[in-house]
């Protein structure tokens, strides 16, 4: 393999790591806004929410479910990374059993025995060989026999983050709608006056939840975009000397935006 070759495979990993880590962090935190969104839509006496389902529809279940898609694909860069860094056979396999663990995990997606199996002979062929040949043999089979799981795991991400499907970001959206509607509501009648800073945490919250939520969407997306076609790419990497690394760079880029978009978003 060589160093171009390695360049582009190590890059992918990188970006995959930190993009399966701030997205499984903004499920996570997703549902502590809604919490707290439906708990001041209790305080300012909304009585339609459901005080034995303030997590409405953002259950542990349901982030469990997605959270372990991004696990999957996490492993799956941990694995690449692992195929370009190292010929010690313990460690190819750990990382390569941990990778088909956890995609058998994820809901949704799909690797069947066939390709489980590919995988796991192409660990084992390089396994203790220092030829680079080998190492970019093994590289190319992982991602190939990978393949359309990864992208079916971006696809999942894609529709949740998507504000027209009647997935998480519109759950997301609604709940910020119900707590508008709570506060315009008792912003009216004889308690008004007792209950303004209700009213108006109320209202900072849900502009700052929907303007956020807005935002960390759309780079959620690009950045589930530039990996689809990252991971396109990512399979003549190993194969082709002449390989270009213009796919895998605006996937970083895209990424190293994100990361730094995020960490001035969820700041606190």
């Amino acid at each position: 393999m060589t160093l171009q070759q390695r360049a582009a495979v190590e890059r992918f990993s990188a970006a995959t790591i930190d993009f399966a880590t701030l997205t499984s962090s903004e499920l996570v935190r997703s549902r502590t806004d809604v919490l707290e969104m439906n708990t001041l839509r209790v305080q300012l006496n909304d009585d339609t929410v459901k005080l034995d389902r303030m997590d409405a529809h953002f259950t542990v279940e349901q982030v469990k479910v997605r959270v372990d898609a991004m696990h999957a694909l996490q492993e799956y860069a941990e694995l690449l990374h692992t195929l370009v860094t190292t010929s010690q056979q313990a460690q190819l396999q750990n990382a390569a059993d941990s990778f088909v663990t956890s995609l058998h995990k994820v809901q949704g997606v799909s690797l069947s025995d066939d390709k489980a199996g590919a995988i796991g002979l192409a660990i084992q062929q390089v396994g203790g060989l220092v030829v680079e040949y080998m190492r970019a043999k093994a590289a190319r089979e992982v991602v190939t026999a990978s393949h359309d799981s990864i992208l079916q795991l971006v696809d999942l991400v894609r529709r949740d983050f998507d504000p027209k499907a009647d997935y998480w970001s519109l759950g997301y959206d609604l709940v910020i709608t119900a707590l508008v509607g709570a506060a315009e509501f008792a912003a009216v009648g004889p308690d008004a006056a007792i209950r303004a800073p209700l009213v108006g945490e109320a209202k900072v919250m849900a502009a700052q939840n929907r303007a956020r939520f807005s935002t960390v969407a759309v780079q959620v997306d690009g950045s589930a975009a530039a990996l689809r076609e990252a991971q396109i790419n990512l399979r003549y990497a190993p194969q082709s000397s002449d390989v270009t690394l213009e796919d895998i760079n605006s996937y970083v880029v895209q990424l190293q935006d994100f990361v730094e978009i995020y960490s001035i978003l969820r700041a606190k």
